[in-house]
């Protein structure tokens, strides 16, 4: 009898657990939140919800540099106003395809919330007057999640800085002045959402296209937090470079010596050319990022192998540790190792692909 009374329990515990299984795989869409994958960065929602957005992104994309580069820098200026402890982050699900097509065309009676200028209108860029200038170019969302709800708003408006047929640069402050007049009145048109309303917190950064030529993401250049409908916009002082350049060697003397350093002890380290390229970003006129690209023409593993032990050892050169470091070792176009410098660290992890 005791037997069958503990064999039946089983049975019971085995139904009751394969209950609460059944119940979990009819809710495979409940959000998780979960950590993320470094310390200081966020965790995303899961499972990951994507928004048509995504299209016009697509369409009116600048370069693959940028769009990357938008959204993580977008993140990290966001930082100082969504704790990564405290949020969780998704895909913009507010400015949806059809939304961000009437909010990129032009303005017109028939149209009063677009944000680029009406046909015909003149803009004074500082460096000659064009007419019907595309200014802003698109629009990046990024939610902020908190109890399994969207309790934060971060955008990127991506604005133009050359227009019209003859690629005439705009001004910078020509460029700023346009952008806060218009990020407020997309601030303006968000708050008449019901899911928004007046009280969830809005984070706008401007973010300048350099030229759809160019190898270097642009910058970020101004910033405001709305907690209502107004808000004081400050400026970002944020600038990529390429190294070796001139720019660098003035900008930033010391890295740009240490990167010549590096570049003339790979070049003496295999017969065959070693090629060498860096992009640097900078805040405050200050190394924030260095990004560094190796490209070897080895002809086996070991050459390959032994060329990627020597470059970890000479990234010691790099004395400041204010700044992370970035290396994409290639061989023949394809990638053969990675390694980070995280910052405040001298460990330099190396991950081989070969």
């Amino acid at each position: 009898m005791k037997i069958k009374q503990i064999a039946l329990s089983c049975l019971c515990l085995s139904m009751l657990l394969g209950g609460c299984s059944h119940d979990e795989e009819e809710n495979p869409d409940q959000m998780v939140e979960t950590k993320a994958l470094e310390s200081g960065e966020y965790g995303a929602a899961l499972p990951f919800l994507s928004t048509n957005a995504r299209q016009q992104h697509q369409i009116r994309s600048v370069s693959l540099v940028d769009n990357l580069y938008i959204g993580m820098g977008l993140l990290n200026y966001a930082k100082a106003h969504f704790s990564t402890s405290s949020y969780t982050i998704q895909e913009g699900q507010f400015l949806v395809y059809d939304e961000l097509s009437n909010l990129l065309t032009r303005e017109s009676d028939a149209n009063p919330d677009a944000l680029n200028p009406a046909s015909g209108t003149p803009f004074d860029t500082g460096n000659g007057v064009v007419e019907s200038a595309v200014l802003v170019r698109d629009i990046y969302e990024v939610d902020f999640i908190r109890n399994k709800e969207a309790q934060g708003i971060a955008l990127a408006l991506v604005l133009n800085g050359v227009v019209g047929d003859n690629d005439i640069r705009v001004n910078d402050d020509k460029l700023k002045a346009f952008g806060e007049e218009t990020a407020r009145r997309l601030v303006t048109y968000l708050r008449k959402m019901p899911e928004i309303g007046d009280s969830m917190p809005i984070y706008i950064a401007l973010y300048k296209n350099i030229s759809t030529e160019s190898t270097l993401p642009g910058c970020f250049f101004s910033e405001a937090y709305f907690e209502g409908r107004s808000a004081s916009f400050s400026a970002i002082d944020e600038a990529w470079v390429m190294l070796p350049s001139e720019e660098a060697s003035k900008l930033d003397n010391a890295s740009y010596t240490q990167f010549l350093q590096v570049k003339s002890s790979l070049a003496l380290y295999l017969p065959d050319d070693v090629s060498i390229i860096g992009k640097g970003r900078y805040e405050d006129e200050q190394l924030k990022e260095l990004h560094i690209t190796v490209e070897m023409y080895a002809k086996t593993a070991t050459e390959a192998l032994s060329l990627t032990q020597y470059l970890k050892s000479q990234l010691s050169v790099f004395a400041s540790l204010d700044y992370k470091i970035q290396v994409e070792v290639r061989c023949q176009n394809m990638t053969i190792a990675t390694m980070v410098r995280q910052i405040g660290s001298k460990e330099v992890n190396v991950n081989t692909l070969i």
